[in-house]
């Protein structure tokens, strides 16, 4: 592969300058704070130049994400490994406590990849996408192997995630999801059925849930510490899918 030359190495220079501008705005005060003129103004550069870089605010806000994606996928991916593959409990239950504490270290950047959409929509990328399907690989190894210890068709998610008995669940098809992510996790997961790709979906709604109240301030006020209530709900999420 030819070494990147001297223009290059310098528009991905300014590119990550911008981009560390821009985080330090959305960290300090919020997506809403992302504004192109301000970090161009903070950067020294003329709009016209900081344009070709990001054309719109959607944009830079979308590479933000991507970034944001990847840091969170990292971290769950090396709090699995922590554990080996023949403990899936272990990998759950780290996996649950780092998606919290990325969270709580993270609040700015955890709000714009999933509350912040409503309040600062940004574009759709090819690399946000990416990014954004790496990070629920995790989640979907974690149903595989639930599905895998209960069954492909028995019972092994029938209370996983409702407390609800066995029997009687929906019947789910591939056509019940979004084609890309499918491609993506079905490539990974080659096993992978349309009941544990659900299932992956529930999970992910137990451990985003609590986390999401915590991070809103909608918790604390309700419970002394959170992290004890976290910990209660990962415990039984773990149990029910039978790891």
């Amino acid at each position: 592969m030819p070494a990147a030359s001297r223009r290059e190495r310098h528009r991905a220079q300014t590119t990550a300058e911008i981009k560390a501008t821009a985080l330090k705005h959305l960290v300090e005060e919020g997506a809403e704070a992302v504004a192109l003129r301000g970090i161009a103004r903070d950067m020294g550069m003329a709009p016209g130049t900081f344009y070709s870089y990001f054309d719109t605010r959607e944009a830079l806000l979308a590479a933000l994400a991507a970034d944001a994606y990847r840091d969170l996928a990292a971290h769950l991916r090396a709090a699995r490994d922590t554990h080996p593959a023949t403990d899936p409990a272990a990998r759950a239950l780290a996996h649950g406590l780092a998606y919290r504490a990325w969270a709580l270290a993270h609040p700015q950047e955890f709000r714009l990849l999933f509350s912040g959409r409503a309040r600062a929509p940004r574009a759709d990328t090819a690399e946000s996408a990416e990014a954004e399907y790496e990070l629920c690989l995790g989640i979907v190894e974690i149903a595989t192997t639930a599905r895998a210890a209960g069954g492909e068709d028995g019972d092994g998610d029938g209370g996983a995630v409702d407390g609800g008995g066995s029997g009687g669940g929906s019947a789910y098809a591939w056509g019940d999801f979004d084609p890309a992510f499918t491609a993506v996790a079905r490539a990974a997961f080659p096993d992978l059925t349309p009941a544990a790709l659900a299932l992956s979906l529930r999970v992910w709604g137990r451990m985003h849930g609590l986390v999401t109240l915590e991070i809103d301030g909608l918790l604390r006020p309700q419970i002394a510490d959170p992290a004890v209530l976290y910990g209660d709900e990962l415990r039984d999420l773990v149990r029910g899918l039978g790891l």
